[in-house]
């Protein structure tokens, strides 16, 4: 029994690791879109604006829209 709830315990470390990972991954991606975002803005940076008449191409799921994403990060 007592190696039971000793990897119960160290599962729950583990679960607990893996959500503190999981919240910087999200901060980390929604900081570089930001970040992104203020580049398209920006005539300065080269590359980050797309060409006169030309339309961006949608890649599924990247240009989603935050209103449509679940919890859990997806469409």
């Amino acid at each position: 029994m007592i190696e039971h709830d000793e990897r119960a315990r160290e599962l729950e470390r583990e679960a607990d690791r893996l959500e503190h990972d999981s919240e910087r991954v999200g901060e980390h991606i929604e900081e570089t879109h930001r970040d992104w975002e203020a580049k398209e803005q920006d005539p300065a940076v080269p590359g980050a604006q797309p060409d006169p008449g030309e339309q961006e191409e949608a890649v599924p799921g990247v240009q989603a829209d935050e209103d449509e994403l679940t919890e859990e990060g997806g469409p």
